[in-house]
């Protein structure tokens, strides 16, 4: 039988999704979890990785068993079994040719900033603090150069082994609400520290340090000499993803 569970984490409890040589996964204590509820070894397979720091609000993966263990029972029971920092919310059966990876079309990530020159302790490790006057109408057009299909070679990190570096945004959203800024991207995949990187590029049109020219540069030529600011992890939400 194939299981797909759905997962809540705090990304500050973790280095990340996949297991590690130092530090512990957020893999590690699910599959150690699932093991020793249902008695068998259990590999997942997740939706994809998220890095050290970063959160998820429902990620997904999926494991097979042998056994017909009660869904309904399994997420309050391995969740006795986890962590603080992580619970799965739901466990459903699906088909054998389902894989969470592989079969997912349409990711969505949101990240959070404030703009508040005194750093907030209640936002500490959930926002990232941007603490600049910023022009939201001229990150609203930012944001809508980014939309279609496009070569991100030069928003991602170096470590994408991928054999392209073109994606697709179906959306681009940013919201204010006071000093807090909410950017919601959807697309069809996600480079290596692409959001994030996407994310300051925007932040920096804003602070008035980056044009859309640079931006547009960027995405036709892959001229990159500009756009070199990663934001950091703990704003980043790994927010949907649908098959």
């Amino acid at each position: 039988m194939k299981v797909l569970i759905t997962i809540e984490y705090n990304g500050k409890y973790f280095s990340g999704w996949q297991r590690q040589k130092k530090g512990v996964g957020v893999q590690e204590v699910l599959e150690d979890a699932l093991s020793a509820l249902l008695k068998e070894n259990i590999t997942l397979t997740a939706s994809g990785r998220t890095d050290a720091g970063v959160h998820a609000i429902c990620q997904y993966a999926h494991f097979s068993i042998s056994s017909n263990f009660n869904l309904e029972r399994l997420p309050y029971a391995v969740n006795t079994y986890l962590p603080e920092g992580v619970r799965v919310l739901s466990a459903s059966v699906v088909d054998e040719s389902f894989n969470a990876r592989l079969s997912a079309h349409k990711k969505t990530y949101l990240y959070k900033i404030y703009t508040r020159k005194v750093l907030s302790p209640l936002r500490e490790g959930y926002y990232a603090n941007v603490p600049y006057d910023l022009n939201y109408d001229q990150m609203l057009k930012a944001a809508k150069l980014f939309l279609g299909k496009h070569n991100f070679k030069g928003f991602c990190s170096e470590g994408s082994s991928v054999k392209s570096f073109e994606r697709e945004i179906y959306s681009f959203e940013i919201e204010k609400n006071l000093d807090e800024y909410y950017f919601k991207i959807t697309g069809n995949g996600f480079l290596y520290n692409m959001v994030r990187r996407i994310v300051a590029a925007v932040v920096e049109v804003g602070k008035g340090k980056l044009s859309l020219k640079d931006i547009t540069l960027a995405l036709k030529e892959h001229n990159v000499k500009h756009i070199t600011k990663n934001m950091p992890p703990c704003g980043l939400y790994l927010l949907n993803v649908e098959y």
